[in-house]
């Protein structure tokens, strides 16, 4: 150090703290919802963590939005803003929360003529 104060060689700085990644069965143990955003078109969705860990798998909450597609933008283009709420707090006073009813397989037949 300087007589100033001031630090006389190139100090880097840390690394952010990455937290580890925050799988969908955790939230589910702690009963927190997921929220789902789209930042084109301000449509919210509640879901319940088991639903989505039935179409994704048990996946990162933070990769959810690179996955997940907006219904209501042609071509699904939004950016989708994925947040975890807990269940019992006032944010969810008259929220609805979507439900997985079916997941449907839609099959396309390819033909060959020989």
């Amino acid at each position: 150090m300087t007589p100033q104060g001031v630090c006389s060689y190139f100090v880097l700085m840390p690394q952010p703290n990455r937290a580890t990644p925050f799988p969908l069965s955790k939230l589910n143990d702690a009963r927190e919802l997921v929220t789902v955003s789209c930042a084109y078109c301000k449509r919210e969705h509640t879901y319940y963590p088991t639903d989505l860990m039935q179409l994704f798998g048990d996946v990162d909450v933070d990769s959810l939005a690179g996955q997940m597609t907006c219904e209501s933008v042609p071509g699904g283009h939004g950016f989708m803003r994925v947040e975890r709420v807990f269940s019992g707090s006032r944010e969810m006073v008259g929220k609805k929360i979507r439900r997985l009813v079916a997941i449907r397989v839609q099959r396309i037949p390819v033909w060959r003529e020989e």
